[in-house]
């Protein structure tokens, strides 16, 4: 239970903390400028995600093969493989927010914007899209520095960057009026300290792992297929949000579009604190798998799927009890959507224990370098089923169904991951959940 909380504990701390990232723009932005420039933010939210999911298709496969090294006593290879990695995403963050920046009008209307929201959406972007390196790599140093055996580290360094984005986002937004741009500035900059203090770390060779000359690019042929699971999954939230961003407003109108955001913002807590669970695992993962201690591997499962479904359990029942408290901190109580985004909000934490748990699997199948059942996973939850029950619903169903398409979609999902996990984990390796 110690080195299961030694993992777990920095870990959902470091994923609140960059939940609280998005939070705290939503709350300044919402509070202090407006609440259509607050619907802008979500919608320019898919591209944060694509630099996250970025971040994360390098990381997850390169935490897996450096882990397993580090099991093996291989300490060579694994900084070969940590180097590499951290080179090459380098480059990937420069090149994407590059391109991204130069395409930025066409991107705007991809994104769905309406004529009221889109001129503010351009400003957000503008200020965040050339810090788009700093989110992979912060994403990345983050996750290498658990393996590193240092989650301690990760934790402090994400929480200096969350103060840093609160006092920016005071700065910019409260104290020189600069609005969702200012939002966006302080939300960068953040990222980028967030980055520094992580390369800090490895500078300074206390751990295992460390910066090392003699790169080897043909490793990301073997640490990149890990990666593809998570990475859709990440894409998966990006396009969720698209999806009901774009369907909401057409059934709905503007009204809707701002309770989602709301409804975003406050899901985004509890699917971080999940994912850090299974984060905090990853490493464990890997490290026993390479070390073939496969009955700690399945201890480390249950307990991960436990904590899971409490953490669920904790958070439909605030949601059900203590929506209109929750949503009144990003809405006013004078707001005409305030009431309507309360019971939304209810009805769509149903999705919360299966987005957990699948999301656990996704992990799961990663960390022991089982990549292909990982993307597969995570292509069927988004875009294929989240699409399908979306049309199915807003054709066949009442228009309040659309608050439950996330939970029917990755309810459908959950029964096959398991079925992956027992027919090409638990028998292969002969041990029982």
């Amino acid at each position: 239970m110690k080195r299961y909380l030694k993992f777990i504990i920095p870990s959902v701390l470091s994923m609140w903390v960059f939940a609280l990232y998005s939070m705290v723009d939503g709350f300044f932005v919402s509070n202090y400028v407006g609440e259509v420039e607050f619907s802008a933010v979500n919608i320019s939210m898919p591209i944060i995600t694509l630099f996250f999911a970025t971040g994360i298709l390098f990381s997850i496969g390169t935490q897996a093969k450096v882990g397993m090294n580090l099991g093996k006593g291989d300490f060579n290879l694994a900084n070969k493989i940590f180097s590499t990695s951290i080179v090459s995403l380098i480059f990937i963050g420069m090149l994407f927010s590059g391109v991204i920046y130069i395409l930025l009008d066409r991107i705007i209307y991809i994104l769905g914007a309406s004529d009221a929201t889109s001129e503010f959406v351009r400003e957000y972007l503008k200020a965040i899209v050339p810090f788009g390196m700093f989110f992979m790599l912060s994403y990345q140093l983050e996750v290498l520095v658990k393996v590193d055996g240092a989650p301690h580290i990760s934790a402090l360094s994400v929480i200096i960057a969350a103060v840093s984005n609160i006092v920016l986002d005071y700065l910019f937004i409260v104290e020189l009026h600069m609005g969702i741009f200012g939002a966006a500035l302080a939300t960068g900059i953040a990222q980028a300290i967030s980055s520094f203090s992580f390369i800090l770390y490895f500078s300074r060779k206390t751990g295992r792992l460390r910066f090392v000359k003699n790169f080897d690019f043909s490793i990301l042929k073997s640490t990149l297929p890990l990666g593809v699971g998570d990475a859709i999954s990440e894409v998966a939230i990006g396009f969720t949000v698209f999806l009901f961003n774009v369907n909401l407003f057409k059934v709905y109108g503007e009204d809707a579009v701002i309770a989602y955001t709301v409804i975003s913002y406050v899901s985004v807590l509890v699917t971080v604190t999940m994912t850090g669970v299974a984060q905090g695992l990853a490493p464990i993962f890997s490290f026993d798998y390479g070390k073939r201690d496969y009955k700690k591997i399945r201890k480390f499962v249950e307990r991960g799927v436990i904590t899971i479904i409490l953490i669920s359990i904790i958070f439909i029942f605030v949601a059900h009890k203590f929506a209109e408290p929750i949503v009144n901190i990003f809405l006013g109580a004078d707001s005409g959507v305030l009431h309507e985004t309360s019971i939304a909000l209810a009805r769509y934490s149903w999705a919360y224990p299966f987005i957990g748990l699948n999301g656990l699997m996704v992990t799961f199948f990663a960390s022991l370098g089982r990549g292909r059942l990982a993307t597969t996973l995570s292509v069927l939850r988004t875009p294929i089923l989240v699409s399908l029950v979306m049309f199915v619903f807003r054709t066949f169903m009442p228009d309040y169904f659309l608050w439950y398409v996330l939970a029917f979609s990755e309810g459908l999902v959950f029964p096959l991951g398991v079925y992956f996990v027992n027919r090409f984990i638990i028998k292969p390796i002969k041990y029982q959940l």
